[in-house]
Formats: C-alpha cells, structure tokens, sequence
C-alpha cells in the first residue's frame, strides 16, 4: 500500500510553496505570469487564533477582476480547508 502524505501545509514554512501554487494556477486559468509573493501574508486570526492567509493585494490584482476572484479564491480555499502538501504536489508535478 503506497503511503499518502496528509500533512498539511504551514503558512508560514511552505510559502515559496503556496506561492508556487497560486502562480501555477494564475498562469494556468489566466494565462498571466505573476509573482504573488506580495499579495498576501499570514496572520492570526484574532479570534480563532489560527494562521490564516490575508491578503495585501496590490494596484496590478486590484485593477484585474478576474485576477482578483482567482486570487481571493484561492486564498480562501486554504484558510477554509486543509490543504495539504499532497495535494499542492499533484497540482506542481502536472506543470
């Protein structure tokens, strides 16, 4: 029986890798090359005192729409379920 990796991901550690993921999938469903390192961090959530993604979009996300809706989605699709390092890895491999 092969091993599956569950682990999920660390905000904080794993972000080249998250920010890999975001870029993959941009250039994937856009066709736009953009670095996303900057346009977002992690913080805690004050209330539930988890890290969660928040995002610090800059004037080039802000004035795409369609970049925009990626983005958020995509932001809040890790702060809402765990992502794990599995999933991310099939998504990278499929380049």
């Amino acid at each position: 029986m092969d091993h599956i990796e569950t682990e999920s991901i660390d905000l904080v550690r794993d972000k080249n890798y998250i920010d890999k993921y975001f870029s993959l999938t941009i250039k994937r469903e856009l066709k736009i090359d953009i670095d996303v390192s900057n346009e977002y961090i992690a913080a805690q959530n004050i209330v539930s005192r988890k890290l969660i993604l928040v995002k610090t979009f800059s004037e080039v996300v802000m004035g795409n729409p369609e970049l925009y809706l990626l983005l958020v989605s995509l932001i809040h699709e890790v702060n809402t379920r765990p992502l794990t390092r599995e999933q991310i890895n099939s998504v990278l491999e499929k380049k």
